[in-house]
């Protein structure tokens, strides 16, 4: 749908790319966890980060970022 409304699958809109971020954060938390072995203040640590950048996904872009998916 994005291709044939935009003209592209991607394109590096800044909520596209906050996903991914947030994505990748809690990826590399869950690796960390499974493979390393990550408990308590490495992993709450990570989290919060990790929150933080849901908050800013969903908040900061809206009201600081334009772009394709800004609602202001």
């Amino acid at each position: 749908w994005a291709s044939s409304a935009w003209g592209s699958y991607w394109s590096w809109d800044p909520k596209e790319t906050w996903s991914l971020v947030t994505w990748l954060l809690y990826a590399a938390l869950l690796h960390q966890r499974l493979t390393v072995g990550w408990r308590g203040r490495r992993a709450a640590i990570m989290t919060v980060i990790g929150f933080a950048a849901i908050l800013f996904t969903f908040l900061g872009v809206n009201l600081l970022l334009s772009g394709l998916h800004a609602y202001t």
